[in-house]
């Protein structure tokens, strides 16, 4: 089978993490092309079978530029003739909606953020009724899934975790977590919560923050106005030794599709602390496998973090539960749905 994958670029994303999994498992037994519109920092591995395409698109306005990525992409469908088209988060599946009309490739688009992540109504509605024209949508959580009922086909695929799960993790005092240091993430919150823990309950504990993202600068000066001592790692390639020794992991996104660092964290025997995205509440159950605390509330995130430092017996059952569940996200399990799904797809 010919597949091709589109995405708007590959930087440093959980999305992007997923293409690399999934068009990488699929290039064993298939012709896997990717379609890049706009860079590549080279920071997720490939398979070797897959080829790279990267139309050259320039305009002086971003009207035009869309204008150029559309007649790009309908330029690259009729080159490589694929058997199905998955194309990557919200604009780019729309891109790919305009770029095969009347061409008729069969077209699985795959939405990786929640679907309030769009705030503009007008936004909203162009999403919308481009989704109505896919023949297969993709969606993270049970709560997208609903929302999305106006799709004649869509189905729920979770993301997998590629981090193999190893028999035995040597846990230190290391608080962790992993994510683009941008807005979303709600690193600000994050330390506005740590703030508010009393010094004698974090003495002893590290704190760790792996990732990179154009607020960094703006948070290592508010960490050091607050006078907690963060390390700030920057991208990290291999995230399994930071996982492997972490005991607590946190997450503090102001909206999530569905998390990868979560499945990961839950894969390390890490006990999890999130926001209460969409994401969170699909692979959470509160008290039971992590917790979750109100969206943006740094006096419950300051809260859940003081209760848990205090309570090993808490961080051990949260932790070892979700460790219980985390063969669900198994690449195995995960790339059979996957499979089922395009090839009940192109038969259509």
């Amino acid at each position: 089978m010919k597949i091709l994958f589109v995405i708007a670029a590959l930087r440093n994303g959980g999305a992007e993490r997923v293409l690399s999994i999934v068009s990488s498992e699929l290039a064993k037994d298939n012709e896997v092309y990717i379609a890049v519109l706009e860079e590549n920092l080279g920071l997720y591995e490939f398979n070797s079978n897959i080829k790279f395409i990267y139309p050259k698109i320039y305009g002086s306005s971003r009207l035009l530029s869309k204008i150029k990525k559309i007649f790009a992409l309908r330029k690259c469908f009729k080159e490589i003739n694929p058997d199905v088209i998955i194309s990557f988060i919200d604009w780019t599946n729309v891109a790919c909606v305009a770029a095969n009309l009347g061409l008729g490739y069969k077209h699985i688009a795959t939405e990786h953020h929640a679907n309030e992540y769009l705030t503009s109504a007008k936004f909203r509605l162009i999403r919308d009724l481009a989704y109505k024209r896919v023949d297969m949508l993709s969606v993270l959580s049970k709560s997208d899934f609903e929302y999305y009922n106006f799709v004649k086909n869509r189905t729920i695929l979770h993301n997998p975790c590629f981090l193999a799960s190893p028999i035995y993790c040597k846990k230190e005092n290391i608080i962790l977590s992993v994510g683009r240091l941008e807005k979303v993430k709600g690193y600000d919150v994050y330390l506005d919560a740590l703030k508010k823990v009393p010094k004698e309950l974090l003495n002893g504990w590290r704190i760790v923050i792996a990732g990179d993202g154009s607020l960094r600068g703006k948070l290592e000066q508010k960490a050091k106005e607050y006078g907690l001592e963060v390390e700030f790692l920057g991208h990290v390639n291999d995230v399994a030794p930071l996982y492997e020794k972490a005991k607590i992991f946190v997450i503090s996104s102001r909206s999530e599709g569905l998390s990868n660092v979560l499945i990961e964290a839950a894969n390390f025997n890490c006990a999890r602390i999130s926001s209460d995205t969409v994401g969170a509440k699909e692979l959470i159950r509160n008290g039971i496998d992590g917790l979750i605390f109100e969206n943006q509330n740094k006096d419950d995130l300051a809260f859940m973090l003081e209760e848990i430092l205090n309570d090993d017996n808490l961080r051990k059952k949260i932790a070892q539960n979700a460790k219980d569940k985390a063969d669900e996200f198994s690449v195995a399990n995960i790339m059979k749905k996957w499979r089922k799904v395009i090839e009940e797809t192109v038969k259509q």
